[in-house]
């Protein structure tokens, strides 16, 4: 199912956290792994980094420091390294886009980054750049992976839009590569700022019931022959799915990365993807949509 892995590379992320999911995943799938870093170098109207000596020759040192680094772990995995200058998320992109790439492995930072007028996990964060401009899914990994841990049980959460459709497929598709159990998880929103009426009109459960009706029979044929679960419950949304994935020891998550309630032109703060993503717990593949025939 993995070719070919990219795994984005800083020093500020915790070696056994993203590092270690994306080179047991490589090893279990004979996959190839592409190490990238980009380095911040800012230009302004009185200096740059354009001199191509200065840039080639930190470039290099970049990638002798990263080759060192990861020597151990990389002794069986076919690799290679790739250090570009700029933005991080562009120069990202063009290599994901050249190259083909599976998946994307990115962790998030061991501290917040050092921005009186940015919070953590904000919109213009890279994880969040990257996810809105690929068609491979990317996975964010905030916890330790034990060493050599195996992917068996796979929470997905979908909220019956198109893109969880899509989602969905992918999410079939793992557990049957991987022999998983899949549960499958809807949250029906209750509102953390603004309670939506409609569920205190008669017993949640009778939502719950149609829920679960419509999980059954939109997702039998896809779930075919894959060892499932259908499960549902209110709540806020990324707490319930983070609840479910801790509950059910899950070790993956899969969402779709925009939802049906999500102005697809103004990315939100409040992103049940990105707060589920940056949120400690098992790793959460995030996956953009692309048109898949499962269901």
């Amino acid at each position: 199912m993995f070719k070919k892995i990219l795994l984005a590379a800083t020093p500020q992320i915790d070696s056994q956290t993203a590092p270690r999911a994306a080179f047991d995943l490589a090893r279990s799938r004979n996959a190839e792994v592409i190490l990238f870093h980009s380095l911040p170098l800012e230009r302004d109207a009185w200096c740059s980094f354009d001199d191509p000596e200065d840039r080639d020759r930190m470039i290099a040192s970049a990638e002798a420091k990263i080759e060192d680094f990861y020597r151990d772990d990389l002794k069986d995995i076919p690799h290679s390294i790739r250090v570009a200058t700029g933005s991080a998320h562009e120069q990202m992109l063009k290599i994901i886009h050249a190259e083909g790439v599976d998946l994307i492995v990115m962790g998030h930072h061991t501290q917040p980054p050092h921005r009186a007028d940015r919070m953590w996990g904000v919109v213009d964060t890279t994880i969040r750049k990257v996810c809105a401009n690929v068609f491979c899914p990317v996975m964010v990994v905030t916890n330790t992976v034990p060493a050599g841990a195996e992917i068996k049980r796979i929470v997905m959460a979908t909220d019956f839009s198109t893109p969880s459709d899509s989602a969905l497929c992918y999410a079939v598709q793992m557990a049957a590569t991987f022999g998983a159990h899949l549960d499958v998880f809807h949250v029906l929103d209750v509102g953390q700022a603004s309670p939506n009426p409609a569920y205190y009109m008669q017993s949640m459960q009778i939502f719950i019931d149609k829920a679960i009706g419509r999980m059954q029979s939109r997702y039998a044929r896809a779930l075919d022959g894959i060892s499932h679960e259908f499960h549902c419950w209110e709540g806020v949304p990324y707490v319930e799915i983070l609840k479910q994935a801790r509950w059910q020891e899950a070790d993956l998550v899969i969402m779709a990365q925009y939802s049906s309630s999500e102005d697809h032109a103004k990315p939100s703060v409040g992103s049940t993807t990105i707060q589920v993503a940056l949120s400690p717990g098992c790793p959460a593949v995030l996956v953009n949509y692309r048109a898949r025939t499962c269901i």
